[in-house]
């Protein structure tokens, strides 16, 4: 434990260290640097720092001239890292903005993505999808895609959908991605995709903005499982809470498939209401199952606060029995993968 604690303050201590400097005269100096040379010069060394698998790019602003981007490059370990590098930035101005994921592509037409020695127009693309659940799975064809090493062309597909919808879309709402050497029946353009992907978005959406919830059935080894999940379910939805604690909750009050009653429904939904008020935004509840007298209350929290700590002391005197608390690191929200709907 006090390894884990360490490597957060030399990540916290190096983030400092990023924005201290390019407050201190930094951004100006990228800002004028030879992008072939000088702009690699001045930022590898300092985002390696903060932790050698980060990657960054430099990319047109839609609000300012230019936008900072350090991403996880597709590394759930390092999501939480790159939110952290986010937070501790200056607001954006006329010059800078920033971003810890890689965003979308303004247009599509006449873009070129190179790749390994090849150049693909993102306009030539075409795909086809299939709703599973929550998500979609995409197969994408495009007509150079077969002079690309067949282990290669998954890297080719990434990288178009996080040019089309940006890495956070990408992440949260593509399910399996497979590409293809001929076209698909009835496929479109990534443009096409991207209105896949909003719709399918807005859909999961509740009225105040955030994530809806659905209610799922199932049989486990206790029995029927009845569970709740937000919708989204999906680390890049909220990357800086990379802690999984689950609290285990007993209850006496059952049907007779093993249930919750109705009035212990109600019961557990207050707990789950006291543990979100003591969280104090530094996690949520993000799903739910119940089985044969003992409900699971998942909650995702942020690993460099005292969350665990404060759920641990909302549960004490629940009257059906002992509540335990177990807490892992969980970047890639592994935890809750079976309750994706």
């Amino acid at each position: 434990m006090a390894l884990f604690g360490k490597r957060r303050d030399t990540t916290g201590d190096a983030i400092e260290a990023f924005w201290s400097w390019w407050n201190d005269g930094g951004s100006g100096q990228v800002a004028m640097a030879d992008p072939e040379s000088g702009t690699a010069a001045l930022l590898d060394p300092r985002v390696h720092a903060i932790d050698g698998g980060l990657a960054w790019e430099i990319a047109p602003g839609s609000e300012a001239a230019h936008l900072l981007v350090v991403t996880a490059d597709g590394d759930p370990e390092l999501r939480a890292t790159a939110r952290r590098w986010l937070a501790a930035a200056p607001a954006a101005d006329f010059v800078w903005s920033y971003a810890d994921s890689r965003q979308p592509a303004t247009t599509i037409g006449g873009r070129l993505l190179k790749f390994d020695g090849h150049e693909f127009d993102l306009g030539q693309i075409q795909v086809g999808v299939r709703r599973t659940g929550s998500r979609v799975d995409v197969t994408v064809y495009h007509p150079q895609l077969a002079q690309v090493a067949e282990e290669q062309r998954l890297g080719v597909c990434f990288v178009a959908l996080d040019t089309a919808l940006g890495e956070e879309m990408t992440e949260t709402w593509i399910g399996e991605l497979q590409p293809v050497t001929v076209p698909p029946l009835d496929g479109f353009g990534l443009t096409g995709l991207r209105a896949v992907v909003r719709d399918l978005r807005e859909e999961f959406t509740d009225d105040d903005g955030g994530p809806k919830w659905i209610s799922l059935q199932g049989t486990g080894p206790r029995g029927p499982v009845t569970a709740g999940a937000q919708v989204p379910l999906a680390a890049a939805w909220a990357p800086q809470l990379d802690q999984h604690i689950v609290v285990a909750v007993p209850y006496r009050e059952r049907d007779g498939d093993g249930l919750p009653s109705e009035d212990m429904v109600a019961e557990l939904e207050r707990l789950k209401r006291h543990v979100t008020d003591r969280l104090e935004e530094q996690g949520r509840v993000v799903a739910h199952e119940c089985s044969g007298g003992l409900c699971l209350v998942h909650v995702y929290a942020d690993g460099a606060t005292p969350a665990a700590d404060q759920i641990k002391a909302a549960v004490t005197g629940w009257p059906d029995g002992t509540v335990k608390v177990s807490v892992e690191s969980d970047p890639g929200w592994a935890g809750v993968a079976h309750l994706r709907g």
